[in-house]
């Protein structure tokens, strides 16, 4: 059996195990490993730990700031990309500092290794920001968190100097024992870095006393997890020799770690913004599922594998689609729920533009990957101009997105200016967008022209690469935009404070006879203006897009259902009244099919079901709280008649009055 299978099959495993963990927990160890992961991330490395501040959210903040500053750099390589492949004597007046002519694929790896650093610490640093939302509004150990973000960006500006550094002595970094000896010390060096990440993502996780689980954390952690299995897999691989095992690393450190940072990012940001429930849960669960069991369309290789497993990788390559194709579709049709506040909201505009571009990505990504993993390989270098584009345009829109939104959460601060956020997100989308398109036709004529095999036929390029990088600078301007932004926000002391106005949910259910605090309310997202619910065990609501940290870890738990949308329900069931002539009393009559003089929940689903609306399980308590005035859980006949008339009476529904009359 190949090693890629056996590997592949112990991750899924793993995977698997630990999300059980985070669904059920882990009964009376919970308080031991707790204890231990605190005192690792407080305590150590001794001294050094001590230096960083660890105040709530500046862990987060550090993650993202140097996330920004990360991705800057990124796009200004990428510029230099497009415009080596225009011209390749462009740089060569670096050459006093260790640059040599060569085809341009040393400035791709460096830039490719900037823009995945510059992913990695944005969206984690965001994904904390959800993370410590889900307990008592601050991570496990905030100043471990800085210090890693701190020595991550450390470890790749000295991956990045080193070989030029080493040039000036006239050392060979060119060979390819001193390449693979650097990759995997680095590798192994950002997989421990990443260790303690886990753990304070766990550790915070662990505080927050059994409350459900945002399905943004479940994806951030997950993303983590994988991130550093991969790491793992590219060392050991690169030691032993084993390039299957190394192939798989790549795929997961790569791909999976990647896109999980992206969906976790993409189903926190637009719920939250549209304030409306994930759109189909069942899509929700597919991209959970199938994201992990399936190799990236993206950044693909070939695995030197045997005919057999090659076969089930060119078929799970093309599964790989559904699970971006279902998140795709799940974050804009739940952007349609709120698609106002959506588009004002620089955020989620972002995010919104970045998934309704996923799906065109994975379909350019799939035709080039499946040629490089089963064909000939003849479009791999169109593959590597897809990928970066990919990533550049996607990645960064979800990487402004999420700042745009988590980062004020954890200043206490809003955005300055909202316009020149809106700008950076347009100049970031149009720049990113128009230049893979420039690209990609360049190379596809480059690769026709020589398929031709005429004598002397050259494929005069140079124009789409000239026009590429023009337009490509579009999209550093735009990321240098959003990085002054985030750090006007942090800094600026006139900024109007998010921590009392803006609250994550607008109604709570708090469960008689359960334990809480302000801090930790507020850790939640509650606000002041948040409505809270006294209610029984097993009623307990609050968060936004949440998923059950139960047996079922994928069945939502929506809490936030907009008055409008009960509005808008009760206003079709008074509709219905008169349309069929019926009385309140005779609604309640026939309704009522247990004669206990009470409408119960399921009851008012068969309703509402009636008149063409199958209703979730949080509309329906919706609902029930609307109608419900003495708080006993259910609807009598005077509750129902006071509400119907109330919305007669707001809506003015045609003919309401007469007819119940």
């Amino acid at each position: 059996m190949d090693v890629v299978f056996i590997f592949g099959i112990l991750l899924v495993t793993s995977l698997y195990f630990l999300s059980q963990s985070l669904s059920k927990g882990i009964g009376e160890m919970k308080s031991v490993l707790s204890q231990i992961g605190l005192f690792i991330l407080r305590k150590n490395p001794p001294g050094l730990v001590d230096l960083f501040n660890d105040d709530d959210g500046s862990g987060a903040k550090t993650w993202m700031n140097f996330g920004m500053l990360w991705f800057f750099f990124a796009g200004i390589m990428g510029f230099l990309i497009g415009w080596h492949t225009y011209d390749p004597t462009a740089l060569n007046s670096l050459s006093s500092v260790g640059w040599s002519y060569d085809d341009g694929s040393a400035l791709v790896d460096f830039t490719t290794s900037a823009l995945n650093t510059a992913l990695l610490l944005g969206l984690v640093g965001s994904g904390m920001v959800v993370v410590s939302r889900n307990a008592n509004g601050r991570l496990a150990s905030e100043a471990n968190a800085s210090m890693v973000a701190v020595l991550v960006s450390v470890l790749l500006v000295t991956r990045l100097v080193l070989p030029g550094l080493l040039g000036i002595f006239d050392v060979d970094t060119s060979s390819d024992g001193f390449t693979v000896l650097l990759l995997s010390l680095e590798t192994l060096a950002i997989a421990a870095l990443l260790i303690p990440v886990l753990i304070n993502l766990l550790s915070t996780i662990g505080q927050s006393n059994g409350e459900t689980l945002l399905t943004g954390s479940w994806f951030i952690i997950m993303a983590v997890t994988v991130k550093i299995f991969g790491l793992l897999f590219i060392f050991f691989g690169e030691l032993a020799d084993s390039t299957q095992t190394v192939w798989l690393g790549e795929r997961v450190a790569n791909g999976w770690a990647i896109l999980a940072l992206l969906l976790g990012m993409g189903y926190y940001v637009v719920p939250k913004v549209a304030e409306t429930p994930i759109w189909s849960p069942s899509l929700r669960t597919a991209s959970m599922l199938l994201l992990f069991v399936t190799p990236s369309v993206f950044f693909m290789t070939t695995s030197n594998s045997g005919n057999f497993l090659t076969n089930i990788g060119a078929i799970l390559l093309t599964l790989s689609m559904l699970p971006l194709f279902a998140a795709s579709i799940n974050i804009m049709m739940t952007a349609t729920g709120g698609f106002d506040k959506v588009m004002n909201h620089p955020g989620a505009l972002a995010v919104l533009l970045a998934f309704f571009l996923l799906p065109f990505f994975v379909v350019g990504s799939y035709f080039t990957a499946m040629d490089v993993f089963v064909g000939s390989g003849e479009f791999s270098s169109l593959a590597g101009v897809v990928d970066l584009g990919a990533m550049f345009t996607i990645g960064g829109l979800v990487l402004v997105g999420s700042v745009f939104t988590t980062y004020p959460i954890a200043a206490g601060k809003a955005l300055p200016s909202s316009s020149t956020a809106h700008l950076s997100v347009y100049m970031i989308f149009v720049g990113g967008l128009a230049s893979t398109i420039a690209y990609t036709i360049g190379e596809f004529s480059t690769i026709t022209v020589n398929s031709m095999a005429i004598e002397d036929a050259v494929a005069d390029v140079g124009s789409y690469y000239l026009t590429g990088s023009v337009l490509f600078y579009i999209l550093p301007i735009g990321a240098l935009f959003a990085t002054l932004l985030m750090i006007r926000t942090g800094i600026s002391h006139s900024a109007q404070s998010v921590s009392t106005k803006e609250a994550d949910i607008k109604s709570y259910t708090l469960v008689t006879g359960s334990k809480t605090s302000i801090r930790e309310l507020i850790g939640r997202g509650v606000g002041i203006d948040t409505v809270l619910v006294l209610a029984e065990q097993g009623h307990a609501e609050g968060g936004t897009s949440l998923i059950s940290v139960g047996a079922t870890l994928h069945d939502d738990e929506i809490t936030e259902i907009p008055d409008k949308e009960v509005d808008y329900l009760l206003v079709d069931l008074a509709n219905h009244l008169v349309e069929q002539k019926m009385s309140v009393f005779d609604l309640f009559k026939q309704s009522d099919k247990d004669a206990s003089g009470s409408i119960d929940e399921q009851e008012l689903s068969d309703i509402f079901t009636g008149i063409g609306h199958q209703l979730s399980g949080a509309q329906t308590s919706a609902l029930v709280r609307r109608f419900d005035i003495d708080g006993d859980g259910s609807i009598n006949l005077p509750e129902l008649d006071i509400q119907i008339a109330l919305i007669n009476a707001s809506y003015t529904v045609s003919q309401a009055s007469d007819e119940e009359e």
